[in-house]
């Protein structure tokens, strides 16, 4: 029944993954009988399904405490954080995930669709300070623009060959 509820979860049904592991937390009634992961993905589904994030929060926390070494347990504790809209914390468990596996799939996937941050333009400074805000603004827009102009460029290159106007 957990394999299941596990594959159930990884395939993201989650309705259907939330009820069989809910009903192996009440055959299970003490916490410690069940494998780390049972913790993360439980806490994964009660957010998802009932929306009770704190509580998923708190067992994926656990997770993590009594397995540590597992990737998945730090992919569940990212996708919470991100959840309740800790970017820092799920950078962190990303981070940490990645260090275990370097190469797992779905904290890559992940790590690819939160992005990853630049460095702030004055890294001496904390990046909220207003002065890395505005520069980092400021460089965002130039290096758009910058983009913007060598398409455009690039555009005209092919216009060029199309109609060949250089010769």
């Amino acid at each position: 029944m957990l394999r299941r509820a596990i594959r159930a979860c990884r395939e993201g049904s989650w309705w259907r993954a939330h009820g069989r592991l809910t009903r192996l937390a009440q055959l299970e009634e003490k916490r410690g009988n069940m494998p780390g992961f049972f913790y993360s993905y439980l806490g994964q589904a009660m957010a998802r399904c009932e929306g009770r994030k704190r509580e998923g929060l708190d067992l994926c926390l656990y997770a993590v405490e009594i397995e540590p070494f597992r990737p998945e347990n730090h992919l569940n504790l990212a996708q919470m954080y991100l959840m309740l809209r800790n970017r820092r914390g799920t950078l962190r468990a990303l981070e940490v995930g990645l260090k275990i596996d370097p190469t797992h799939r779905g904290l890559l996937r992940l790590q690819r669709r939160l992005g990853i941050r630049r460095r702030p333009p004055f890294p001496f400074l904390a990046r909220g300070n207003p002065l890395n805000r505005v520069a980092g603004r400021l460089s965002q827009r130039a290096r758009g623009l910058w983009k913007e102009l060598r398409r455009r460029d690039e555009d005209l290159d092919e216009l060029d060959e199309l109609y060949d106007l250089d010769g």
